[in-house]
C-alpha cells in the first residue's frame, strides 16, 4: 500500500482551495525554496503519527494557518454588513487516499474504505472550533470591541482575533467526520520525517530519550540486553573489590560519620555505583561510530554523518511487516520523507545516493512508500522522471501547482522525447525544474553572453526574477517544451537561430506552429543565420564594433588587429567576422563577457567618486568609458517576454 493522493486546504502556504497532487510509492519533489515542500510532508506527518521520531504535535497554532485566509476572515469579522451567522471561520483539512491495500493490510484499514471495490481507503486531518462554539456571539463580542476604540473602519480588521484556543483537532477515516480513527490502528501506519536541519551528530548519540539512535535501540525488548546487565554487574562487583576504590569510600565514610548527626539504626556506609542496569539506562550510553577505525560520529564529517543518519533511519523502516511480532508491535505500512537527502553531500555522493535510494524502496514495495525533498540538481538528474513532481506557482495566477515530468506525454507518439530526456537531463539542464522562469538556447556562446546583455538592457539580473538559461547543446528545444506545455506552466522562451539558406531554416518556423497556442511559451528567431551573426549586425560601427574587434583580437592575436585595420571606418563585413570566430564561439563569447564585465566594473568605480574627481579622470589619456552593446531586437522581445 501507499499513501496515493492528498489534498490540503488552509494549511501554511496552501490556500482556500484545495490543492491537490497524486504520491507515488517513490516520489522525488523538487521546487524552489518556500514553495511548500516542507509543508507538504509535515501535513502527512499530522495526519499519521511517526514511530522513531516525536510524535509532533496535532494541535495548531494560528501561524498554521493560511495568512491570506485569516486575513479574509478577519475583514468578514470587522464588515458590519455580513451576518454572524455568514461569517466563515476557517479549518484546516489534510486528506490522504491510501491505495494498493494488500490482504495482511486489509484488518487495518477495515474501517476506513472510500469505495464499494474496498481497494482505497481515506484518512482525513481536521482542524477546527469545537461544536459547541457559539460562533455568533462570538463575532458580535468581536465588533462590539473594536467599534469601542477609536480606530478607522478601515482598520477593524487588524484587531479581529482567531479563537484559536476553541479549536480541536480530529483525525477521522473513509470521508466521513464521525468516523473517529481508532488511535491503536492509526499506530500501525508509521511516519518518520528527516528534516533538512538535521543533526546528525547529536541524532547518532544514544544520550537523550528524543535521539535516533536511542529511540532505534529501544526497539528491541529489554530481555535482549540480559547478557549486557549480567557482565555491568560483574563490573560493579569489581569496583567494590577494588583496594584504591576502597581506601576513599573508607575515608569519606569517617568523615562523614563525624560531621553527622549520631541517629539510631542510620547506615553511613557509602559505594561507587557504576550504572543503573536498566536496559534504558545503558542505552544511553551507547554511541555509533564508522569505518575501520573505530572513530565516534563526532569526529567525522557532516557528509559522513548525513549518510550514516540516513543509512540508520532507513534500516529500520525499510523492514517487512512482521506478523509474529504482536499488535503492540505490527506495522502494517512505514512511510519515511526526507528532506534534502544531499545535505553535506559532495557532487559524486549525491549521484550515488540518488541511484541507489530508489532500489531501497523496490525491496519493500508492499509496505514502505519513500518521499524525497531535494534541492539538488544531481538529485534532479538521476532519479526516475516518472517519480519526479515539481512544486511551483503560475506565473499567470500564482496559484500553487504539482507537475509529474512526463505528465500528459504519449509515451508512444514521444517516445523520442522521453528517452532523449531521461538519458541526456544532466545537473546543468534540471535547473530548470528549480526555475520560476527559463530562457532555452542552442549553445554555449548564448548561455554566456545573455544574462549579461540582460543585465544591460534590463538593469536587473537573471538571478533577480529567477530566470535561469538551459543551453539544451543544439536544438533539441521540442523534448523541453513538450514538459512544459504539459502542465508545467513556467514562463519560457526560445532563442533560437532561423539557419536561413539551410536545410533546417524552417525548424524554426514549425517550432513557432507547434507552440502558438501557449501564452507562456514564446519563440525569438534570428534574421541573420546564427545568434553570432545577429549580434555581429546589431554592432557592426561605432564603439559596439571596437568592442567587437577587442574581444575578436583577445581570441585570436594575429587576425583580429589585421580584420580591424583592413575593415578601417566601414561596418563590419558579418561574414568576414563570423568566419573569424565560427570555431571559436566559445572563446570568443568568453572574451567578450569579460570585456562587458571590466567596463561595468570600472563604472561603478567612478560612479564612487565625487563629479570633479570623475570628470578629471575622463579627461585623461586612455580613461576607461562605459562600452555596451546593442541588444538585437530578437533579443530584446525576449527578455522583455521573460520578465513579464
Amino acid at each position: 500500500m501507499y499513501i496515493s493522493r492528498i489534498s490540503i486546504k488552509n494549511f501554511r502556504n496552501f490556500g482556500g482551495s484545495p490543492f491537490e497532487m497524486k504520491l507515488r510509492p517513490f516520489t522525488l519533489i523538487l521546487g524552489e525554496n518556500n514553495v511548500g515542500k516542507t509543508n507538504l510532508l509535515a501535513a502527512l506527518a499530522l495526519v499519521y503519527n511517526q514511530e522513531i521520531s516525536a510524535l509532533q504535535k496535532r494541535t495548531l497554532e494560528l501561524d498554521d494557518f493560511n495568512y491570506d485566509i485569516v486575513t479574509a476572515f478577519k475583514k468578514q469579522v470587522a464588515d458590519d454588513t455580513v451576518s454572524p451567522d455568514d461569517v466563515n471561520f476557517p479549518e484546516i483539512l489534510i486528506d490522504t487516499t491510501i491505495s494498493d491495500i494488500t490482504d495482511d493490510q486489509h484488518p487495518v484499514l477495515g474501517d476506513w474504505y472510500s469505495n464499494t471495490e474496498l481497494s482505497e481507503a481515506r484518512i482525513t486531518y481536521r482542524f477546527s472550533l469545537r461544536g459547541n462554539f457559539n460562533r455568533q456571539k462570538w463575532v458580535v463580542e468581536q465588533r462590539e470591541a473594536v467599534a469601542a476604540s477609536d480606530k478607522a473602519m478601515a482598520e477593524h480588521s487588524r484587531y479581529i482575533g482567531l479563537p484559536i484556543g476553541d479549536y480541536r483537532h480530529s483525525i477521522y477515516g473513509g470521508g466521513r467526520p464521525d468516523n473517529d480513527c481508532d488511535a491503536w490502528l492509526l499506530r500501525m501506519l508509521r511516519v518518520e520525517i528527516l528534516d533538512a536541519l538535521r543533526d546528525a551528530e547529536r541524532e547518532l548519540t544514544a544520550g537523550g530519550d528524543q535521539r535516533l539512535l536511542f529511540r532505534v535501540l529501544r526497539q528491541g525488548s529489554d530481555v535482549g540486553y540480559t547478557d549486557i546487565k549480567r557482565l555491568l554487574d560483574e563490573l560493579r562487583a569489581a569496583i567494590d573489590d577494588e583496594p584504591a576504590l576502597a581506601s576513599i569510600k573508607s575515608d569519606v565514610q569517617k568523615l562523614l560519620s563525624r560531621v553527622s548527626l549520631v541517629t539510631p539504626g542510620e547506615d553511613h556506609s557509602i559505594g561507587l555505583h557504576f550504572a543503573a542496569l536498566e536496559a534504558v539506562e545503558i542505552l544511553k550510553k551507547l554511541a555509533m561510530t564508522y569505518g575501520a577505525n573505530p572513530i565516534t560520529v563526532e569526529r567525522n564529517g557532516l557528509g559522513r554523518n548525513n549518510l550514516l543518519y540516513v543509512a540508520l533511519v532507513l534500516s529500520q523502516l525499510a523492514k517487512a511487516p512482521d506478523l509474529t511480532a504482536g499488535d503492540d508491535n505490527y506495522v502494517a505500512f512505514r512511510l519515511v520523507g526526507i528532506e534534502e537527502p544531499e545535505a553535506h553531500l559532495h557532487p559524486h555522493l549525491q549521484d550515488h545516493l540518488a541511484q541507489n535510494v530508489e532500489d531501497v524502496r523496490k525491496d519493500h514495495a508492499d509496505s514502505l512508500q519513500l518521499i524525497l525533498t531535494s534541492h539538488s540538481t544531481h538529485v534532479a538528474a538521476k532519479l526516475s522522471l516518472d517519480n519526479t513532481v515539481v512544486l511551483f506557482r503560475k506565473d499567470n495566477d500564482g496559484t500553487l501547482a504539482a507537475h509529474y515530468l512526463l505528465d500528459g506525454i504519449d509515451r508512444v507518439k514521444n517516445k523520442g522525447t522521453v528517452r532523449f530526456l531521461t538519458l541526456y537531463l544532466d545537473a546543468t539542464k534540471s535547473r530548470m525544474f528549480f526555475a520560476r522562469r527559463l530562457i532555452l538556447v542552442e549553445g554555449i556562446a548564448e548561455q554566456i553572453v545573455l544574462p549579461r546583455l540582460f543585465e544591460q538592457a534590463t538593469g536587473q539580473t537573471l538571478e533577480s526574477i529567477g530566470c535561469t538559461v538551459v543551453n539544451v547543446n543544439g536544438v533539441a528545444f521540442r523534448h523541453f517544451l513538450t514538459i512544459i506545455k504539459n502542465g508545467f506552466f513556467k514562463k519560457c522562451v526560445v532563442i533560437t537561430d532561423s539557419d536561413a539558406g539551410t536545410k533546417t531554416e524552417n525548424r524554426a518556423k514549425n517550432l513557432r506552429e507547434d507552440f502558438k497556442d501557449h501564452s507562456h511559451i514564446d519563440i525569438q528567431v534570428t534574421k541573420e543565420r546564427t545568434f553570432e551573426e545577429e549580434l555581429i549586425a546589431a554592432n557592426a560601427t561605432g564603439d559596439p564594433a571596437r568592442l567587437l574587434f577587442e574581444a575578436l583580437t583577445m581570441t585570436k592575436p594575429d587576425n583580429g588587429p589585421a580584420l580591424e585595420k583592413k575593415t578601417g571606418a566601414n561596418a563590419i563585413d558579418i561574414e568576414t567576422f563570423f568566419a573569424e570566430i565560427e570555431h571559436y564561439k566559445a572563446e570568443f563569447a568568453i572574451n567578450l563577457v569579460s570585456l562587458l564585465s571590466q567596463s561595468a566594473t570600472n563604472e561603478l568605480r567612478k560612479a564612487a567618486t565625487t563629479k570633479k574627481k570623475a570628470k578629471k579622470k575622463a579627461t585623461k589619456k586612455g580613461a576607461t568609458t562605459t562600452r555596451v552593446l546593442n541588444v538585437p531586437t530578437y533579443l530584446a522581445n525576449a527578455f522583455e517576454f521573460v520578465r513579464g
